[in-house]
């Protein structure tokens, strides 16, 4: 449930940048793409959709991306996403074979670096 909530936070507070932040605007541009972040087990998730500009969003776990982020438990995903020391508990998570990334890398570390602009 805590995962769930996260991740839906996580959409509003991206549309709301993407409207209002001119500097996660400029972030945004011309891409054009999708990236899911979801449980290993397909039960939990949310899609983030970029398209030229526009930010869009979906629940659920089973949609067509470019890029996901799959994590072996929401509770992992939810403390892992909530802590202090973020990309030091992130690289802790895959060496424990805890998170994986499936599709394009790039466009997760375009997305990430995009979250930590909304945080600013």
């Amino acid at each position: 449930m805590k995962f769930t909530l996260l991740l839906f936070i996580l959409s509003k507070k991206l549309k709301a940048a993407a409207k209002n932040n001119t500097i996660y605007k400029k972030h945004l541009g011309v891409m054009q793409i999708k990236v899911l972040i979801k449980t290993a087990d397909g039960k939990k998730g949310r899609l983030f959709i970029f398209d030229k500009g526009t930010f869009a969003s979906a629940s659920g776990a089973d949609h067509q991306c470019d890029v996901a982020l799959i994590w072996a438990d929401a509770a992992t995903a939810f403390r892992v996403m909530t802590s202090k020391t973020g990309d030091a508990d992130t690289f802790r998570a895959a060496a424990e074979g805890k998170v994986r990334v499936e599709g394009m890398v790039p466009y997760l570390q375009w997305f990430t670096d995009g979250i930590k602009l909304t945080m600013k």
